[in-house]
Order: C-alpha cells, then sequence, then structure tokens
C-alpha cells in the first residue's frame, strides 16, 4: 500500500477528445478543481465538426441543441444564423466555447493517445499520446473515443 501513496499522478483526469463531449468534460472537471491534461487528434476543437468539412455539412436537428446549457450567459452570448447550421458555423461556436472558458490551455493538440495501460499496483493509468510523452492519471474519460487499451 505505501506504493499507492507514495506515487502521484500527474493529473486526476486525462479527457480524450475535443468534441461536444470533450470539451464539456473539461470544463466540468476544471471547474470542480480537478487537474485535467485533455488529448486531441486534430489541431483544434471540434471533434466531428473539425474533421467534417464535406461541402453541405450540417446539423440535421435545430441549431439551439447545439448550444450548451451549463452557462446561460454563454447562450445569450451566441445567436445561431440558420435554423439547422452548417459545419463551419458549429466550429466558430466551439472555439468561442473554447475561448471564454480557456480550454484550449487543457489540450494537447495534434496529438492521438497512442497507448494506455492501467497498473494494478499503483491504481494508475498511463496515457501515450503519439509524441512519445505520457501522463499518468487516475481516470479517463474516453466516452466518445474508440481506443484499444490494456484495460
Amino acid at each position: 500500500m505505501a506504493d499507492k501513496e507514495m506515487q502521484e499522478p500527474d493529473c486526476e483526469v486525462v479527457v480524450i477528445g475535443a468534441g461536444f463531449a470533450g470539451m464539456y468534460a473539461v470544463h466540468k472537471l476544471t471547474s470542480m478543481g480537478f487537474k485535467v491534461i485533455a488529448f486531441e487528434k486534430g489541431k483544434d476543437v471540434g471533434g466531428v465538426w473539425y474533421w467534417n468539412r464535406y461541402p453541405g455539412a450540417r446539423c440535421d436537428c435545430e441549431s439551439y441543441y447545439y448550444s450548451y446549457s451549463f452557462s446561460d450567459d454563454l447562450q445569450q452570448d451566441w445567436n445561431w444564423s440558420l435554423r439547422y447550421s452548417e459545419q463551419p458555423e458549429i466550429l466558430r461556436y466551439l472555439s468561442h466555447v473554447a475561448d471564454r472558458f480557456a480550454l484550449r490551455q487543457h489540450y494537447r493538440f495534434s496529438n492521438p493517445v497512442t497507448r494506455m495501460s492501467f497498473d494494478d499496483r499503483t491504481q494508475l493509468w498511463t496515457v501515450q499520446g503519439s509524441d512519445g510523452a505520457s501522463v499518468t492519471t487516475r481516470f479517463v474519460d474516453r466516452k466518445s473515443t474508440r481506443l484499444n487499451s490494456s484495460h
């Protein structure tokens, strides 16, 4: 048990992804006081809206469903130009949210997770990005990602 107490992780939570869910997780966890490190394959926030840039890409539900509801000020601050917004506007919205809540500082962009392993002895995850650097953490939030891990 002494080993578990001695090894402090690099952060409390690793979040994988900078789409709607990942950005919300980073915002919520950091606002609760957790130290978070987030990994994202893309060069910026947006998740699926970062990657899907084909002509005519737009949401299939009314734009206001794409608004975060955790901040009344944010909801008042953003006006969707179309009932069914197109990809560029959704991406601008996510960028606006990232700026407003300083989310990018927690991300390692252009750095997809390449490996994860869990150490039963220390009860810590080791998460490695494509840059070769790794971090240790107690928890990993990877709900919206597909990743092979050893645990």
